[in-house]
């Protein structure tokens, strides 16, 4: 594993949300995504710079006050819903430098996400010589199977043909990548363009501490999760 000070952090965070309005200016137990975040970074105790980009320019000045951030500004062709993260990392490769780092992606929205987390994924890939990194919680399925499309506001509808049966034997006995921490050397994403692939070293979250805010109601859940936990 690189020097601290070749571990760069990386934070996409687009204006533009579609599901949940400015996302990533939430506050939940009266602390911000972003505050949440930095702190994470700092608390692993193993990272050496970091990167926030953005094209959110509240967001941007928020993040003047971690005099460690760099607020990277997010090109227009990159700010639209088409863009993918990659495309964001690409970019980010280029023009900042990168090249020879090792990258740890952070999503704000993962707002119990800890320093611990990243500093036992860096172990992990340190003991098993994986080249990449990515945080898991157990896989679970919704309570039933999914029937009739959400246009249809009348009557249940059919079953997609799924095998329901073969998923609940998967039930709480695989994993699901949970969005939290993304661990990758900048040299070898250019080369694949993958995050993560079958080798990848894992580091388990408990589900409370996976949620990713991506709906309204994750909102709730998260603040509540807060509140339970004095968080």
């Amino acid at each position: 594993m690189k020097k601290v000070e070749d571990l760069v952090a990386i934070i996409p965070a687009r204006c533009g949300s579609k599901r949940v309005p400015q996302k990533n200016r939430i506050v939940i137990g009266d602390r911000s995504l972003l505050d949440r975040t930095v702190d994470c970074i700092e608390s692993s105790g193993r990272i050496g710079r970091i990167i926030l980009s953005t094209d959110d320019t509240a967001l941007a000045r928020d993040a003047a006050i971690y005099p460690n951030m760099r607020v990277a500004d997010r090109p227009d062709h990159l700010a639209g819903d088409e863009a993918t993260t990659e495309d964001v990392i690409r970019h980010l490769i280029r023009t900042e430098n990168l090249a020879k780092s090792t990258i740890v992606l952070l999503q704000l929205t993962s707002p119990f996400r800890i320093g611990e987390d990243i500093a036992a994924l860096l172990d992990e890939m340190r003991k098993t010589g994986a080249k990449s990194g990515v945080a898991v919680c157990r896989w679970r399925i919704p309570p039933s199977k999914p029937f009739g499309p959400v246009s249809n506001t009348h009557n249940l509808g059919r079953s997609p043909r799924i095998d329901y049966p073969a998923m609940r034997e998967i039930h709480n006995n695989h994993w699901a990548i949970n969005g939290a921490i993304y661990i990758f050397q900048a040299d070898e994403f250019g080369r694949s363009g993958k995050l993560y692939d079958e080798n990848s070293a894992i580091h388990v979250m408990p589900n409370w501490r996976s949620l990713d805010i991506d709906y309204e109601d994750d909102v709730f859940i998260a603040m509540a999760i807060a509140k339970a936990r004095d968080l």
